[in-house]
């Protein structure tokens, strides 16, 4: 739903609404006295039921539903209807009534407890329509990065299609390097082993969305054995990774997509800074930290398209049980991923 829409569905619910409240009033009092009086009465209530729902639908609900902050949601409620009646006293008993000369309600009804209690009924109305109307709007929109997350899976195994050569073949020719290399050159037939173990891992044992965390790790640990062979020793990483992988399952090649921007925009070949990568599992939960030195002129995807399609993928399979924070701090680049694992 884009806003225009938005906009033209709120238009048709208030127009709705506002016929309705003059409808009850024609029928419940058979007869509209003042006709002028009445007009600006309810054009008054009316905005004052609109920055309540607005103040709910743009600002309370979008702070509290997505994180599961209920007490909160709850406080804002209270909020609401404390809001409600104030600003209703003011407009209707003090600046109404220096316009008109009268009171909406009698003096008796004017005391601050049974004035807040008699509305707290159209505060609370009017909350619940503005919390229906956001959780309508949060579920279309999360149907629709579904939808388009779904789109880019199809597009992207559409393109290896096109591109991706027999994956026999290159097994095959990857073996057959290898046989021939391991009488000659131990160090480059442990590479291509290295090399074909990730190639098998990429094209066929992760065709589920969960895999197993030690062949993640395995997986990382022979891309950072290739990149350290091409910088020919001069990489400097310090790792750590949990040695109580067990059978835990993580989300498959969700990793490698910071490593691969700590390698690709991070300064490797300074002894001082050495890249800093940790994996550990705390409590059933994965907790991944990686950080790097950088240039200041360089520029980092922490804000690009990989960055948030990870965000997309934390979303729609964490929902919003993780944590991800990335930051800069003087010339080191920081990233923490936190995710429940799955056995």
């Amino acid at each position: 739903m884009n806003k225009k829409q938005e906009i033209r569905y709120h238009s048709i619910f208030w127009v709705l609404f506002l016929l309705m409240e003059v409808f009850s009033d024609i029928v419940f009092k058979n007869a509209v006295e003042e006709p002028n009086e009445y007009l600006l009465h309810n054009l008054v209530f009316l905005v004052l039921q609109m920055s309540i729902f607005y103040m709910v639908y743009l600002v309370i609900a979008p702070k509290t539903i997505p994180i599961k902050k209920w007490s909160y949601l709850f406080l804002g409620l209270i909020l609401c209807i404390m809001l409600f009646a104030g600003l209703r006293y003011v407009l209707e008993e003090i600046i109404l009534f220096n316009i008109t000369g009268l009171h909406n309600y009698y003096p008796k009804s004017l005391r601050p407890l049974y004035y807040i209690f008699d509305n707290s009924y159209y505060a609370f109305r009017i909350f619940l329509l503005s919390l229906v109307f956001y959780f309508v709007k949060h579920q279309l929109k999360v149907n629709q990065q579904l939808h388009q997350l779904k789109l880019e899976k199809k597009q992207a195994e559409l393109q290896v299609l096109k591109s991706q050569l027999s994956p026999h073949f290159l097994f095959n020719t990857l073996n057959s390097f290898y046989a021939d290399a391991l009488e000659v050159n131990s160090k480059l037939s442990d590479d291509i082993l290295k090399l074909s173990e990730m190639l098998r891992y990429v094209t066929y044992e992760n065709d589920d969305e969960f895999v197993l965390l030690r062949d993640e790790l395995n997986f990382l640990n022979n891309y950072i054995a290739l990149f350290q062979r091409r910088f020919d020793g001069n990489l400097f990483i310090q790792k750590s990774f949990s040695e109580n992988a067990g059978a835990y399952k993580i989300p498959a090649l969700l990793l490698i997509h910071f490593v691969e921007n700590a390698f690709k925009h991070g300064v490797l070949d300074d002894r001082n800074q050495p890249i800093q990568l940790s994996i550990k599992i705390t409590e059933n939960q994965l907790d991944f930290k990686i950080s790097n030195g950088f240039k200041m002129s360089q520029n980092f995807d922490a804000r690009g398209i990989g960055y948030k399609n990870i965000k997309q993928r934390l979303e729609l399979i964490f929902k919003e049980d993780y944590q991800l924070t990335h930051f800069q701090k003087e010339k080191r680049y920081f990233v923490s991923l936190k995710f429940p694992l799955k056995k």
